[in-house]
């Protein structure tokens, strides 16, 4: 289907056509096909926001976490924080609502069970026996009643309600995902809206919404939301910069219509081949918007510069720009690809649809626009000589490089933030979530130690109890809690030391009353076989959290057992009960402040507390006591207070018959036979109290008296019969027990620095990468000179962007690819056009082609600034950063070229100043 013009010239004319050219209606009409065919796919388009999928997957510590994750479902649970504007939340009315807002949440679908402090587990010893009650039960309406029974239980106080009873905090604990797909998030997004709108509907007060799952769907939502409000706002900043870069709006009309198409095939392929949109390929319309549109830019700008019927402009115009178009696409594609060597999945994906789209793209600016330019009526886009750019002047190269070396120094100290809050705004739901716990209950940020193991082992009780004391004396912990809590209160309620239980059996009748209950699913698994401790972090910057992990972990790994194997021992072995007496004094003068000497407890030589003088002072005055006394015979006082106590609880036997004869003459005289039976009954009376306070005798030894009663299940575990104890510790005969128990450190601030880790040695690897696969292409092209501006982009680039203080992120190593990219495209135009001249190659082509150059970049940088409107700072730095990278490769471009292409005469001299004085001639234009 031949034009009229054309066919009425002649076959001359008609020969003289691109082959493109020849084909446009053939093009045209296969494009079309390819448009009906994928752009109905953009209503299929499906939404990931596996926002852990961006982890790296083989770190060790993000295996881990996900490990943790699986089994006990620490990514399954929301907060909820409740306040009513400074009111009390203690009142029955408030507490009532609270109450009726937990009852409701466990109805809703994809909920597994809700706590509130009023619902919280409250052992209670009866008559009857033991009862766990609820803390807050509906029976109990009484004001000051329900505020001293709430802020009066350390499980409720800082974890499910502030100290001052005005704000509290729901947990809810949700049902593990169905599967990992599209789906299965759009199904957890729906519980977590339901929930929303329950507690907006309920609850009259404010209400914040945090934890992971919120958190994990506040960053692919508020990232999606950024990029489809700003995206419209790019596109005009295109339309526009393009209209006034090429002075025509219809060939900025013509630029967007074919960019847009080629965008809309892109989201179309996504949706028709399942490939869902992450929250960094989101991204894509707004990147390839603005980055193919620098394709129609070069080829209608070529278009306008020549002259004759379309067909002949269009033939031209390839003909002149289908090599460096290809070499800029192709390199800035290979850019992209390079993102394959990232750790992260998404990226690796991400890098290959974004390669893959510039190819498209590419392959539009070279087939699509110029057949459809070839059918447009000749005079719709008039004719345009090319503007020359006035050059401000060139920078010598000592100074190209001392911005380098400047940038570079500046760039050196850059790092990834560990802390994963700062990809949210200041005024972000989830950071005014998270200054809501912390302002209320200490902190928003938790590390978790999993104990994987029989929690039913005393020891492995004591493991728990011991880590748990050493967090907390660690600056910047705010709390840690664990199953001990419940485990110790009921031990004391059931009869035992309030404390580690004495026994393993023991042990394991108490966790009978915990396992199941609502309020353990945060602190152990169903079958009590595993533990959490959840530590919390004070508010603190991200340096501060990687020093506070550094020394939780030290506690940690100190704790573990050897091998993940624990190894118990009978306390009848020396070198046990030896090692059972070291840690029991170390922890016992650290509790008291002072020093504590248990070989002093052992000597047999202890001073008998208080309760038990009181205690063998009546036995002793009991003895003639008409009912239940031995002797029948009243025994003067003063008889009776001749026997002291020192004297009573040291002599035993044949010395204490001896002792009350010397002391009770009257009952000597009366029953001379009944001193023998009198003295074996007193001893064992004695005795059996002396076990009773042997332990408050040790307070009394060791001088702590006045803090007995909090340090007696400290002091008691000196009479434990197991100890856990090294593989080294020789136990000779005694009996040895050894069972599997694994300790793991996990949580938020962990993946927040094997995420840092990661990004900043992709960061590296990517570049690499992209800088070895340019180079071959471009040495393919013989443009290898084009990689020496991009270089120079990239440190100008990292410079500037390390003195805004922005950190490395994912969106980094996106920079650094387009970067790198753009200085590549630029230069290549530049250098093709050189090559058409003989003298004064570089100036020349910078003085034709610089302005459309730096227009272009002007253009893209414009329409990526528009993420500065963004309300997450990784897409303002993201859009800030490709701004300026943008910027610099075309100055590197237009400032580099002239130094790189001079003719080999010339070299020692400056650049020509432009034109061609000695009139050299222009190479024909092939």
């Amino acid at each position: 289907m031949g034009d009229p013009k054309l066919q009425a010239g002649g076959s001359a004319s008609d020969s003289s056509l691109h082959p493109i050219v020849k084909a446009r209606w053939g093009i045209l009409l296969a494009f079309l096909a390819l448009c009906v065919w994928l752009i109905p796919g953009v209503t299929q388009i499906q939404n990931d926001d596996d926002v852990l999928a961006f982890l790296p997957p083989d770190h060790p510590e993000v295996v881990n976490f996900h490990e943790v994750a699986d089994r006990f479902g620490m990514m399954e649970v929301a907060l909820v924080g409740l306040s009513a504007k400074g009111e009390d939340l203690l009142t029955p009315q408030r507490v009532a609502q609270v109450r009726d807002l937990a009852i409701k949440t466990k109805e809703l679908g994809g909920v597994k069970t809700a706590l509130s402090f009023a619902d919280l587990p409250n052992p209670v010893v009866t008559d009857d026996g033991l009862i766990v009650d609820a803390l807050v039960p509906t029976s109990l309406t009484d004001p000051d009643a329900i505020r001293e029974q709430v802020l009066g239980s350390r499980d409720a106080v800082g974890n499910l309600v502030s100290e001052d009873g005005e704000a509290a905090a729901l947990l809810v604990f949700l049902l593990p995902r169905d599967g990992d797909g599209p789906e299965a998030f759009a199904a957890r997004r729906q519980t977590l809206d339901d929930l929303r709108a329950l507690v907006e509907s309920d609850w009259d007060g404010e209400a914040y919404f945090a934890g992971a799952p919120y958190v994990e769907m506040a960053a692919s939502s508020s990232s999606r939301t950024d990029i489809e409000r700003l995206s419209p706002i790019v596109i005009g900043v295109l339309a526009i910069a393009s209209a006034l870069l090429l002075g025509s709006i219809s060939a900025a009309f013509l630029n967007l219509l074919v960019t847009g198409l080629g965008v809309a095939l892109i989201m179309g392929a996504h949706g028709r081949f399942e490939e869902a949109l992450t929250i960094v390929s989101s991204s894509t319309p707004v990147m390839m918007v603005a980055l193919g549109g620098a394709f129609g830019v070069h080829m209608l700008a070529g278009y306008q510069r020549h002259e004759g019927t379309s067909q002949e402009r269009a033939s031209k115009t390839v003909r002149e720009l289908w090599k460096p178009v290809l070499m800029s696409g192709a390199t800035t594609a290979v850019a992209f690809f390079a993102l394959v060597v990232m750790p992260q999945v998404p990226m690796q994906r991400f890098g290959v649809v974004a390669g893959s789209s510039m190819l498209l793209l590419l392959v539009m600016a070279l087939l699509v626009l110029p057949a459809l330019l070839a059918v447009l009526p000749d005079g719709l886009l008039e004719h345009r000589p090319e503007r020359p750019l006035p050059m401000p002047g060139q920078p010598p190269g000592w100074v190209l490089v001392l911005i380098a070396a400047v940038s570079l120094f500046l760039a050196r100290g850059m790092s990834a933030d560990p802390d994963t809050a700062n990809v949210f705004d200041e005024d972000s739901e989830v950071r005014v979530a998270n200054t809501f716990f912390d302002d209320n209950f200490g902190g928003s940020a938790f590390l978790q130690v999993t104990v994987e193991g029989d929690l039913g082992e005393a020891e492995v009780q004591r493991m728990i109890r011991d880590m748990s004391e050493e967090l907390l004396a660690i600056e910047g912990v705010a709390d840690v809690r664990s199953v001990f809590e419940p485990v110790q209160v009921l031990n004391a309620a059931l009869g035992g030391r309030r404390g580690v239980p004495e026994t393993t059996p023991r042990t394991r009748r108490v966790l009978t009353y915990l396992i199941g209950h609502p309020a353990m699913a945060q602190l152990m698994t169903e079958e009590a076989d595993g533990a959490l401790l959840h530590i919390k972090l004070a508010p603190m910057d991200g340096a501060r959290q990687v020093e506070v992990t550094a020394a939780i972990r030290e506690v940690v790994e100190r704790n573990a057992p050897e091998g993940d194997r624990m190894r118990v021992a009978s306390t009848s072995a020396p070198a046990v009960a030896e090692v059972r007496d070291a840690k029991v004094g170390a922890a016992l003068a650290r509790l008291a402040e002072t020093e504590v000497d248990v070989a002093a407890l052992r000597s047999g030589k202890t001073k008998a507390p208080k309760a038990l003088v009181a205690k063998v002072t009546a036995l002793r005055d009991e003895l003639d006591d008409p009912d239940e006394g031995i002797f029948a015979v009243d025994i003067p006082d003063a008889e009776m207070t001749a026997m002291t106590v020192d004297d009573l609880l040291s002599l035993r036997g044949e010395k204490l018959e001896q002792y009350m004869r010397d002391k009770l003459p009257t009952a000597v005289a009366e029953d001379p036979e009944g001193i023998a039976p009198a003295a074996k009954h007193l001893g064992q009376w004695i005795d059996e109290e002396k076990g009773k306070y042997e332990v408050e005798g040790w307070c009394a030894t060791l001088g702590i008296e006045e803090r007995c009663e909090e340090l007696l299940p400290r002091l008691g575990e000196l009479k434990d019969e197991e100890w856990r104890v090294a593989a080294s510790v020789d136990v000779g005969d005694a009996e040895v027990r050894e069972f599997d128990v694994r300790v793991r450190l996990t949580g938020q601030p962990v993946i927040g620095q094997a995420f840092a880790e990661s990004v900043t040695t992709s960061l590296w690897q990517s570049t690499i990468v992209s800088i070895l696969a340019l180079s071959v292409v471009l040495l393919i092209a013989r443009s290898l000179f084009a990689l020496i501006p991009a270089l120079w982009t990239l440190a100008f680039s990292a410079g500037i962007i390390a003195l805004l203080g922005h950190p490395i992120s994912v969106g980094t190593s996106m920079i650094t690819c387009i970067a790198l990219g753009a200085g590549v495209d630029f230069a290549i135009h530049l250098g093709f056009r050189a090559r058409q001249y003989e003298r004064g190659a570089g100036q020349r082509a910078v003085k034709e082609l610089g302005a459309v150059v730096v227009i272009s970049a002007v253009q893209l940088a414009l329409a990526f600034s528009v993420l500065l409107f963004s309300e997450m700072p990784p897409l303002q730095q993201f859009g800030m950063g490709l701004s300026i990278g943008l910027i610099g490769a075309a100055l590197g471009a237009v400032w580099f070229t002239p130094m790189l292409l001079r003719d080999p005469k010339d070299a020692g001299s400056k650049p020509s100043s432009g034109g061609d004085p000695d009139g050299s001639k222009a190479k024909a234009d092939s």
